[in-house]
Order: C-alpha cells, then sequence, then structure tokens
C-alpha cells in the first residue's frame, strides 16, 4: 500500500489597509507559514495524492502597524500531488496544484470588512531524493493571481482581500532526516520573488522578497502516532517599494507550537497550534491547523 507523506505546500492569504505602509504589502504573503512538519522533506511513491489543509488564524494586534487591528482567517485548501515514475538528475518527478477557499474577517480602527472567495492558484513541480535516512526536495512553485483583489478607496477604506494582485515565483527547498529510532527532523525553506500589485494607476506597490521556512522536531512514540514541536519563520531581506521607492519597511515572525500526527497505511492526519513571537511590521497572533492526506 502507498504511504501517506508530508508533502511542501503553499496556501495565499491577502489583506489590504488603505493608507497604511507595511512590510510585504499591508503585512500580507503568499507562503504557508506553518503548513508543513514531519517528514516535509519526504516525497511519497508515485501515484496520485489529496492533501487536505484547514488553517485558522488569529491576530489581535498588528507591530508596528494600525491600532485598534483584529484579522480571523479561516481556509480550506485543498492540494492534488501527482508523483510521476519518471526521474531526472536521480530525483523522482511530480507536479502539484492547490486552490484555496478563503473566510476572510478583518477590522482595523473601527472600520471592517470580510469576504469569502477563493484565492490564487499555486501551481509547482518538485524533485525528490532518498539516500537512507535521509529525503529531500527541490520544487519551483507559482502563485498566479487569479483571486479576486478590490483596490480600497476612500468610501471603503478597509478591504479584506483574499487575491494579492501580483505573482509570486519561489524555490523551495525540504529535507527529512528519519532514522529508525523514531527521530524526525524535518525543515522546508524558500525564498519568494515578488512582481509588482499595479492595480492603482498612481502608486504601484512591489512587496520585497522573503525568506520563509517551518521546522518540526519529531519523534515516533508508536507505528501511528508522533508528538513534535513544530513552528516557521518568515524573514524579509528586501525593502517594499513604492512606484519604485524604497520605503524602509521589513516584516519577520517566528513561531512554535506543539504537534501530533496519526497515521496508517495509506492516510494521516496532522495537528498543530503555533503561536508567534519576535513579530516586526507585521500581524501579531497564533494559527490552528490540521492536515489531512489521502493515497489514492
Amino acid at each position: 500500500m502507498k504511504k501517506a507523506h508530508a508533502l511542501s505546500f503553499a496556501l495565499c492569504l491577502g489583506l489590504s489597509t488603505a493608507q497604511t505602509v507595511l512590510a510585504t504589502e499591508n503585512g500580507a504573503d503568499s507562503f504557508a507559514l506553518g503548513a508543513e512538519g514531519m517528514m516535509a522533506g519526504a516525497l511519497p511513491p508515485a501515484g496520485v495524492y489529496l492533501l487536505t489543509y484547514y488553517q485558522n488564524y488569529h491576530a489581535g494586534e498588528y507591530v508596528n502597524g494600525p491600532d485598534n487591528f483584529h484579522l480571523d482567517f479561516t481556509a480550506l485548501i485543498p492540494r492534488l500531488v501527482w508523483m510521476t515514475e519518471q526521474n531526472y538528475f536521480g530525483g523522482q518527478l511530480g507536479f502539484y496544484a492547490i486552490q484555496p477557499m478563503v473566510n476572510l474577517n478583518l477590522n482595523v480602527a473601527g472600520m471592517s470588512d470580510k469576504n469569502t472567495i477563493l484565492g490564487d492558484i499555486v501551481l509547482g513541480s518538485m524533485l525528490g531524493w532518498h539516500q537512507g535516512n535521509h529525503h529531500w526536495i527541490a520544487a519551483l512553485e507559482t502563485v498566479l493571481a487569479t483571486g479576486k483583489y478590490d483596490t480600497p478607496t476612500a468610501n471603503q477604506p478597509i478591504v479584506a482581500n483574499v487575491g494579492k494582485n501580483y505573482n509570486t515565483i519561489r524555490p523551495i527547498l525540504a529535507y527529512t532526516y528519519a532514522p529508525l529510532n523514531g527521530l524526525d527532523i524535518s525543515t522546508k525553506i524558500s525564498y519568494s520573488f515578488n512582481d509588482e500589485n499595479d492595480e492603482n494607476d498612481e502608486i504601484h506597490y512591489k512587496s520585497g522578497e522573503y525568506f520563509a521556512g517551518d521546522y518540526s522536531l519529531g519523534y515516533k512514540l508508536s507505528d501511528h502516532v508522533k508528538l513534535a514541536i513544530e513552528g516557521y519563520a518568515f524573514k524579509q531581506v528586501k525593502s517594499d517599494r513604492i512606484s519604485g521607492n524604497d520605503i524602509g519597511q521589513k516584516g519577520q515572525v517566528l513561531a512554535v507550537g506543539p504537534a501530533i500526527q496519526y497515521r496508517d497505511q495509506n492516510w494521516s492526519i496532522e495537528a498543530k497550534y503555533l503561536k508567534e513571537t519576535n513579530v516586526e511590521n507585521r500581524p501579531k497572533g497564533h494559527t490552528s491547523l490540521l492536515k489531512f492526506i489521502w493515497a489514492f
């Protein structure tokens, strides 16, 4: 039987507030912070796999941003993965597609907006290698600006945008060390290149490039159950630009929390709770996430 393995993955989270300049456009990014954990660097055998993520994120503060800020974000994210039997450079070739379905509630300084809609589509290709207890993935994914995006106006200065209105190219590397003693050390890192949001004819906003990644330190208690300490990190390395001018804003965040995974022959489910700290120029909150993997 095929076994369900953790795979690298990205969802889209977007929000937009007018008259506020913050790191990455309004503190949002399209990397799926915290989505991956145990066995993040191990691709499964050839076949078709359905991964379904359910995420709830709540932030009651925007560090170095607007006052009276509240954000509630809930998403159901199906991801279809096709692992082929083809090998290139010694690695197994695979493809994936993601279409988030998002509910977003945003409140800033007494003004609010909400939206329930499809987010930006993500398409990716990847190669996976295995050598004893070591597993690697190299991937390249594109976030396409397919989600709905509305420009804030004087009459509607707060807009809960799920779509981001710009494309992102993202190389990804993932690694897992899983010896027979039950230890599981996994990480996934990425670097994101964003193009320009040109919805506003007067202001062309370009979010800065950033590193982002997930990490996991787990231990197998039995053939079915693993426990882990997991989290994520985000560090913006290039400042945002407005109409070509550097605005000197960079975001960062670190999160950590407990996780548990149960797996059987052709499916697995993982749950985690992650709390954010060391936040700069971004929302600060916590996230709960469920990940279900089914091998056809």
